[in-house]
């Protein structure tokens, strides 16, 4: 009785929309992952931030979609398993198709049509939510990019003018995370709690994995991955370089 009484008032807090992240803070996310507790997925406030942000960038301003968008996601939230991924890729279905993450919603469509015993649930869930994160990334760097070529009055790819482009989309994509609640890529706030009580500046920096995909990390203090579900199967390993040795 105690556990319907709190996924009832979790469905409640979501119906209501305060969970969007244009409109609601780290404290109200925080809240709700502890009602729901450790037997979900979802108690991860990293995946509650990810699917907000997901649901505002693919429905862009439509207010009443993202709404829906969030609330089916979260909705879909059950024991890990099979069941989770049917019902999140009916809302992917519904609300990622003929959008930037539309080879997600095929991705995670094609997955749970084709289950198979040698594949768990975790890499499907996991491998979803990394092609989100894929898309962030790719549209941060093109916006990044363009804002950079934008400031010059005649761009003809000339070596000074490269190296000006890569030095300013470097500045925009550390900017916009720095500037940013949320980390623009994983949807985690960007708030360091242990760093503002020791009066510490924490930095945001830029890596690459080997393969190739870009990650903002923060120093000095680095949040845990302690509670992500998907921190396992992710590549933190250095890119290599050919004329580059060590």
């Amino acid at each position: 009785m105690v556990l319907t009484m709190k996924v009832i008032k979790a469905l409640v807090f979501v119906l209501i929309g305060v969970q969007r992240a244009a409109s609601s803070g780290p404290f109200v996310q925080e809240a709700l992952a502890k009602v729901f507790g450790h037997w979900t997925p979802y108690s991860n406030v990293r995946t509650i931030q990810l699917l907000n942000q997901l649901c505002n960038e693919s429905q862009k301003d439509d207010e009443v979609r993202t709404d829906a968008c969030y609330g089916c996601f979260f909705r879909s939230n059950q024991p890990p398993g099979y069941p989770m991924l049917l019902t999140m890729a009916s809302c992917a279905d519904t609300y990622l198709d003929n959008t930037d993450y539309g080879h997600c919603q095929s991705y995670l469509r094609n997955a749970t049509n084709s289950i198979s015993t040698r594949t768990s649930p975790g890499v499907i869930y996991c491998s979803f939510l990394e092609c989100i994160r894929q898309v962030n990334k790719n549209m941060l760097i093109a916006q990044c990019v363009n804002e950079a070529k934008a400031m010059f009055s005649n761009f003809k790819c000339a070596d000074s003018q490269l190296t000006q482009l890569f030095v300013n989309a470097t500045v925009c994509v550390l900017a916009k995370t720095r500037c940013s609640y949320l980390n623009p890529i994983t949807g985690i706030t960007q708030e360091d709690e242990l760093a503002n009580k020791l009066n510490i500046v924490s930095i945001n920096a830029l890596q690459v994995n080997t393969d190739y995909d870009l990650n903002i990390i923060r120093v000095p203090f680095v949040n845990p991955a302690q509670g992500d579900e998907c921190g396992k199967f992710r590549n933190v390993d250095q890119a290599s370089w050919p004329s580059a040795e060590c």
